[in-house]
């Protein structure tokens, strides 16, 4: 068995299939774009932040906390807050540029694939394990098995190595097609960006998998149950095990763009 702890929220997302480079299509500038997806209802849901743990927790119960468990509520509270702030990034990737750049027919589906490698499913996969909290008690960890755990790397190793192409790629188009600069101007600018490029963005997933075994670490050492604390670090060390093998992953694409260029 290797397991892997896979974080996620409780929210019911919509996940189509996935979709790798080919010659750059270029056209004229139309506008304005069809109204894209801003506000479909697992946006608007993605939109509100989760609670603050505080705000869960009886001011009785809060008093019962000894300084050592509330700073490990606090952690918890931080993995939770910011995996909903992951998804939701993450949504925006597939709601904001994939998906309304494919519709559109502004590049094609192959280009799409080498941008946005595997993205749907990467969605699916943080979204298919709950992580389950139970303040004051425990935190509940969702092991699953080799596997699984297997193409959950598998997946985020294409697609953040395939990073430095896809920012390249972008870069490039940009520079040359008036029609895709102007689609990633007017998507750049939704609110759901959040002020950020897409050049911030797609950057997330490599980001998100380095704050896993810290997080959970630090969960660890504010645990006293043995058996729950040999969990947790277990978890952390099986997401660095990952984090290791997509760094790996990184290093030989990059290398091999290197290479061509």
């Amino acid at each position: 068995m290797y397991p892997i702890s896979i974080f996620s929220l409780h929210l019911s997302l919509s996940v189509e299939g996935g979709l790798l480079p080919d010659g750059l299509v270029t056209g004229p500038v139309f506008g304005p774009f069809p109204q894209q997806e801003e506000m479909e209802p697992r946006l608007l849901e993605l939109e509100q932040d989760p609670p603050n743990w505080r705000v869960l927790a009886s001011p009785e119960d809060l008093r019962k906390l000894s300084k050592k468990e509330i700073k490990r509520q606090e952690v918890i509270n931080e993995l939770f807050s910011t995996e909903h702030a992951h998804v939701r990034m993450l949504s925006v990737l597939q709601t904001v540029f994939s998906r309304p750049l494919e519709r559109e027919e502004i590049i094609t589906v192959t280009e799409l694939a080498t941008i946005f490698p595997s993205l749907d499913e990467i969605i699916e996969m943080h979204c298919m394990y709950p992580l389950q909290i139970y303040y004051y008690t425990e935190i509940c960890m969702v092991l699953i098995d080799f596997d699984e755990g297997e193409w959950f790397q598998k997946l985020t190793a294409r697609f953040c190595s395939y990073q430095s192409w896809a920012l390249e790629q972008i870069k490039s188009r940009q520079k040359k097609d008036p029609r895709f600069n102007a689609f990633i101007l007017e998507a750049e600018s939704k609110p759901q960006c959040r002020r950020l490029q897409l050049k911030d963005i797609i950057p997330i997933e490599m980001q998100r998998l380095t704050k896993y075994p810290l997080l959970l670490e630090n969960i660890a050492k504010n645990t006293d149950d043995e058996a729950e604390k040999e969990n947790i670090n277990q978890a952390a060390e099986s997401c660095r095990k990952i984090l290791n093998h997509v760094n790996e992953e990184v290093k030989l694409m990059e290398n091999l763009l290197v290479r061509i260029h």
